[in-house]
């Protein structure tokens, strides 16, 4: 499967937004939580984000209702921020409905916790980590053929050689499955 997991972006994307779809036309509270996977996954991969920056973005824009918001990178320490935009799916309705039980979720476990909450539920119902949502969207960009430097700056990458690397390998990959139909 590789560094991926062979998660497919256009796919990936089509069934969270199927399942936050269903999720909207349900109650209680074990619906109202798996919406609020569903929005800050969709957001993750729209992103390509890690979970931690996904969350923060969901409860930044939850309180403004802007549509974009510049996010810290984690993973970075001189403090460079990225910009995030909501997917145009999610709507106002969402936010809304989410935010209380969001803040009630971060005050209760704190980022750090609510992100292996949510990762765990995402291996159980999807069988991948929420990491591999980052670099499907990586692939993704890749395979429309944008340059490395434009996708690092998206992802917030410090290092334009983890972009090299991640799309170099999944284009290596895919040359070895066509060599053997040569």
């Amino acid at each position: 499967m590789g560094w991926d997991m062979g998660i497919d972006y256009e796919s990936t994307y089509k069934l969270l937004l199927r399942d936050l779809k269903e999720t909207r036309e349900k109650s209680g509270v074990k619906a109202l939580q798996r919406r609020m996977y569903l929005v800050i996954l969709l957001t993750q991969l729209r992103n390509g984000s890690r979970i931690g920056e996904a969350i923060e973005f969901i409860s930044k824009v939850s309180r403004d209702y802007s549509r974009d918001a510049l996010i810290k990178v984690e993973k970075r320490k001189d403090g460079y921020q990225r910009l995030m935009v909501l997917p145009c799916e999610i709507k106002k309705a969402d936010l809304l409905i989410i935010r209380a039980l969001l803040d009630d979720e971060l005050q209760k476990y704190g980022k750090k916790g609510l992100v292996i909450k949510i990762s765990t539920w995402v291996k159980r119902t999807y069988g991948f980590n929420t990491h591999s949502l980052r670099y499907a969207f990586v692939s993704y960009l890749a395979q429309k053929k944008y340059p490395p430097q434009l996708i690092a700056k998206i992802t917030g990458h410090k290092r334009l050689d983890y972009i090299l690397h991640y799309t170099q390998e999944k284009a290596a990959q895919e040359l070895l499955v066509k060599l053997d139909s040569i």
